[in-house]
């Protein structure tokens, strides 16, 4: 018996790349692929940390969501053309997206990727062209340091068709108006965080 049967097989790339629809059809379960530019990026399992420290900035972001005309998610594939469909960390999007996956870029107010030393270039270089091109108007780069116990983040708004710094890498309290007001303490994130990695081994 053929051991390939049953298997879908890998899409081979056009004259311009993998298209995003053949990708979709690949089975469900397997490895995440981002397509960025044509080109089918498998991305790692992320950590715990990663994990865990985009979960806390989604809530805030949600916590902190003023009306019901956005919403906030986490882990969902954006259209933005037939050559690329990321997967930011954090997306704030329309409301009329709530049920659908992949949904389109047109509409999306924010993008927030947290940086693993796996992505730190396409994160904050690739990405940041291809979502100034898509017309996101707020991009946010979360730079945890697990050796100085420390979470930057950079906040980039888009002005005549490209990301400009409104805040650059700050490890202190962030605060923005953009895409609602809200406020992360980012110190207080950066010391939950060490103390999982490092808890206190007292007595009770």
């Amino acid at each position: 018996m053929d051991g390939t049967a049953g298997k879908a097989a890998w899409p081979q790339p056009g004259a311009h790349g993998h298209a995003v629809d053949a990708l979709r059809a690949l089975p469900e379960g397997g490895p995440r692929y981002e397509v960025i530019g044509g080109s089918s990026i498998v991305s790692p399992s992320a950590t715990g940390s990663h994990n865990v420290l985009g979960r806390w900035i989604a809530r805030i972001l949600e916590d902190a969501n003023p009306g019901t005309e956005y919403v906030v998610g986490t882990g969902q594939p954006v259209t933005i053309d037939d050559r690329n469909e990321p997967w930011p960390d954090i997306v704030v999007h329309p409301a009329a997206y709530l049920d659908q996956s992949p949904f389109p870029v047109d509409g999306v107010q924010l993008m927030v990727e947290v940086v693993s030393p796996s992505s730190a270039l396409r994160d904050t270089e690739i990405k940041r062209v291809l979502y100034a091109r898509a017309g996101v108007p707020f991009y946010w780069v979360v730079v945890p340091d697990p050796d100085a116990d420390t979470i930057a983040l950079a906040e980039l708004v888009l002005e005549d068709g490209k990301y400009r710094f409104a805040t650059h890498y700050t490890s202190g309290v962030f605060r923005t108006d953009q895409p609602w007001p809200v406020e992360i303490d980012l110190p207080a994130l950066a010391a939950r965080m060490a103390g999982y990695r490092r808890p206190s081994t007292g007595a009770f």
